[in-house]
């Protein structure tokens, strides 16, 4: 008999030892609000199979929760394959390792800071979103069988939603009233540690996924501070502004061949004044470019040789400096780099109005003002070939 009633209570305390399913979430919450900076690599695969799609994605995330900005309450530093993504608190800024480019956003909006993937479904979306789905009534939340991922035991849910879908900064938005297929997430939580090892959502009619996959998490960890400012990216990077870069591509797009070419005013490195509708030359060559820019060093030679080979014939090469550099600095370099064609300097807006996004960007103008050549890079045998052609 006393056998008996020692299992009975072994079992009545089994029962009473289980977790419920707000227990764990809150565990989990705790844990994600107690967090100041944590860093963890991150697999994030979208799958779509009505379109046959399927794109992976992974980054190094970091976040520090100690920020004090009243955009999103955080800082963030993303690195993947293609380069960086950075939220300092009050700069957005991302670098591109291929083009070798750093754009920059001086006052960001939420919507801007929130749009990279990897906010999508984040840590940091969880720790906004968690305890809102929680306290939710109209939100179903299901503990389905246990898993495990990543060598991990997990606790798994399914998190049903009817006219709501979570953002990409971790907010309950409303669905637009025509739609009725609720919204289904899932949720994988580490048993050891009751942090997340998996967070996405499922389309409708099992028609595809977007997961976030979570490992490697380090909790106490700290980061330099230069990682925050994006002048400590190579002097070879160009350096632009969102809209600057945008408008140019769009400008970029233009037929320039055939158009007017717009008409400036600039200083030499001497002071003194050269302003494009007063040259004489039967043809003027446009170089846009910035010190240290990879293609405009090897540049550099290419054009002296032009300019020594047509300078009597009526060719005439100007260098446009557009990131602004001062005489000085831009003096200093020329002799350091043996830039003997002419350098302008303050041509950012005349940039502009070039549609200049990338350097080295090279125009050739007529005696009559149009522009008959143009190419974002040197390619020497056709900038010769056009030349000797319209000289």
């Amino acid at each position: 008999m006393k056998k008996y009633v020692l299992l009975s209570l072994s079992f009545i305390l089994f029962f009473n030892c289980q977790k419920t399913d707000k227990d764990i979430l809150n565990e989990t919450i705790a844990q994600l609000t107690a967090t100041t900076t944590i860093e963890y690599d991150v697999m994030i695969e979208s799958v779509n199979k009505l379109y046959n799609q399927t794109r992976k994605d992974s980054a190094t995330c970091y976040f520090d929760f100690s920020s004090t900005d009243t955009i999103i309450g955080a800082k963030y530093h993303f690195i993947s394959n293609f380069g960086e993504q950075v939220f300092n608190g009050k700069q957005e800024f991302n670098s591109q390792n291929k083009e070798a480019l750093v754009l920059y956003n001086e006052h960001p909006l939420k919507r801007h800071v929130s749009s990279s993937i990897f906010m999508q479904n984040s840590f940091f979306a969880l720790r906004n979103v968690l305890p809102k789905i929680l306290k939710d009534s109209t939100i179903r939340i299901h503990q389905t069988k246990d898993t495990i991922l990543l060598n991990t035991d997990c606790y798994t849910f399914d998190i049903t939603m009817n006219g709501k879908f979570i953002g990409l900064a971790g907010e309950l938005t409303k669905m637009p009233e025509k739609t009725t297929d609720p919204i289904h997430y899932e949720l994988y939580i580490s048993k050891k540690n009751l942090l997340p090892i998996r967070f996405g959502n499922i389309h409708p009619n099992s028609q595809g996924h977007n997961y976030s996959t979570f490992s490697n998490y380090r909790i106490s960890n700290s980061k330099n501070d230069s990682i925050w400012n994006y002048t400590r990216f190579p002097k070879s990077y160009l350096r632009s502004t969102y809209t600057d870069y945008y408008n140019g591509l769009s400008r970029k797009n233009k037929n320039w061949v055939g158009t007017l070419a717009p008409d400036w005013e600039l200083l030499n490195l001497k002071g003194e004044s050269v302003k494009l509708s007063n040259i004489k030359e039967k043809l003027v060559l446009l170089e846009f470019w910035f010190p240290y820019c990879a293609g405009c060093v090897q540049a550099t030679p290419v054009l002296n040789e032009i300019q020594q080979n047509y300078k009597n014939s009526g060719l005439a090469i100007y260098g446009i400096e557009f990131t602004n550099k001062t005489a000085k600095a831009l003096l200093e370099y020329s002799e350091k780099k043996n830039v003997n064609i002419p350098t302008l300097h303050n041509g950012k807006n005349v940039s502009k109005d070039y549609g200049v996004y990338a350097a080295p960007t090279f125009f050739l103008i007529d005696k009559t003002g149009k522009i008959i050549f143009t190419s974002v890079g040197l390619n020497k045998d056709a900038l010769i070939k056009a030349i000797e052609k319209n000289i």
